[in-house]
């Protein structure tokens, strides 16, 4: 699916399949996707002090429905690995 044409109609669809609870993941997801978007074409190698200023620190602060933010990135990370098994 990485090379198919998606159409607003089809993300607009799936979206309204969610409950919207799941929106602010979406909402994250989506914020994390502009933000790789800018960094594209430049150095991906970023000094600590780089990112600390990058608006990927803290992203996952305000959120409510996540407690222990390492173990729910070790989720995301297990869920993405066996994704398509």
């Amino acid at each position: 699916m990485a090379s198919e044409i998606v159409s607003e109609e089809q993300i607009l669809e799936e979206l309204h399949q969610l409950s919207p609870t799941k929106w602010s993941e979406i909402l994250n997801f989506i914020t994390f996707l502009k933000y790789q978007s800018q960094l594209e074409g430049t150095i991906n190698n970023l000094t600590a002090a780089e990112l600390l200023q990058s608006k990927l620190v803290g992203l996952w602060a305000d959120r409510s429905d996540i407690g222990d933010s390492l173990s729910y990135a070790r989720q995301l990370r297990q869920q993405a690995e066996h994704r398509g098994n």
